[in-house]
């Protein structure tokens, strides 16, 4: 499908307008409020400056979506979280009013991810964009399900394998996170700890900003899959009712299709989200340079097999747990495990709330379009 195609298909059917535009503006703030997880423990240990940071991290989250379109033509090894989103739900409208009950439903569900990531950010505290995602689509979809005016009264649209992977991938990333956040900490001070304690610091602080720069540009690979996953099952979707018969693959090799959600990103990442960097950065744990090295690195790998694997997982859940794992090795006092408790509290939370919005809002905008 070329660019022309797609914006003929869209004004032939302008409800696929909505889901649209709010995947756009999801990334946006997905760039705002999970971008600055890459940074904080490198800007809380005073490694780089915070406007330095929020430009380095910007342009690598640009770079890391960008590698999921530029590889996707040869290989699909970035682009499996993006085919497991574009499967959660499966809509297949007969008619007219079921494509834009479909729309609507897909509309909403990305409408409670940019709620919760706003409240999150008037909490202080690291959304989990994967989460808010799976449930308001499920929620959304559940509630096309239940309308007996549509052709998908009754159909399960939701698929049981995926959310089964995403919520082993949820538990195994905060478990993941903090078992390598533990291990690389320690392993650390194991091998440093005949060498003089000057070095080491200037070594680290030098080595805090690639470890960073690692995890932006992951997050940019594991995110914005995501949100790609979403624009995919739009596209999908006008072209099967129009009788084109596409697949992720071919889409992503479109240069339209993958371009916009990179420079959307880097401009939400450009806004900086500095309480989030205090919340992640200071207020869970007092980190030395080492160990918010060792974080970025723990977490910059558990995002990295997730994605092989396609699982999309939460980059604030796996940082977070990092950060508590590396805190932890020399003392559990070093940890505050209430900030930390807070933060599970909400990511487990998300899951029935949002669903819950995706259902409830659907079910009133189909009756009222």
């Amino acid at each position: 499908m070329s660019v022309s195609e797609f914006f003929v298909l869209m004004n032939g059917h302008p409800w696929a307008y909505f889901p649209v535009i709010l995947c756009f503006a999801v990334v946006f703030v997905n760039g705002w409020t999970d971008g600055p997880n890459s940074i904080a423990t490198l800007v809380m240990t005073r490694s780089m400056r915070p406007g330095r940071a929020v430009v380095m991290s910007a342009i690598l989250n640009f770079f890391g979506v960008l590698a999921v379109g530029l590889v996707a033509a040869y290989s699909t090894i970035f682009s499996n979280v993006v085919q497991t989103i574009s499967d959660i739900v499966t809509f297949n409208p007969m008619t007219e009013a079921d494509l834009t009950d479909s729309f609507i439903a897909l509309g909403v569900g990305l409408f409670a991810v940019v709620f919760f990531s706003s409240v999150s950010t008037k909490l202080n505290m690291p959304s989990s964009e994967s989460n808010e995602l799976v449930g308001g689509l499920t929620g959304a979809a559940f509630a096309l399900t239940c309308l007996p005016s549509s052709s998908l009264f009754g159909i399960i649209c939701v698929s049981g394998s995926v959310w089964i992977t995403v919520l082993l991938g949820f538990v195994g990333s905060l478990v993941l996170g903090f078992f390598l956040g533990w291990a690389i900490t320690k392993a650390i001070e194991l091998l440093c700890s005949k060498m003089s304690r000057g070095g080491t610091t200037r070594f680290f602080t030098r080595a805090q900003i690639v470890s960073a720069g690692l995890m932006s540009f992951v997050h940019g690979l594991q995110d914005g899959s995501k949100f790609l996953g979403v624009f995919v099952i739009v596209t999908m979707m006008l072209g099967k009712y129009s009788g084109m018969t596409l697949s992720v693959s071919s889409l992503l090799a479109e240069w339209w299709v993958f371009l916009p959600v990179p420079i959307l990103m880097f401009a939400g990442s450009c806004m900086g989200g500095f309480n989030i960097i205090k919340t992640l950065g200071k207020d869970m744990a007092t980190l030395q340079k080492y160990q918010a090295f060792a974080t970025d690195i723990a977490a910059f790998i558990g995002l990295l097999l997730a994605t092989f694997l396609g699982v999309p997982v939460s980059t604030g859940s796996v940082k977070t747990t990092a950060i508590l794992g590396g805190g932890a090795t020399r003392s559990l006092k070093k940890v505050h495990w209430d900030v930390a408790g807070k933060m599970v509290g909400l990511w487990v939370l998300v899951f029935p709330l949002t669903a819950i919005i995706g259902f409830v809002v659907t079910i009133a905008l189909a009756a009222i379009f």
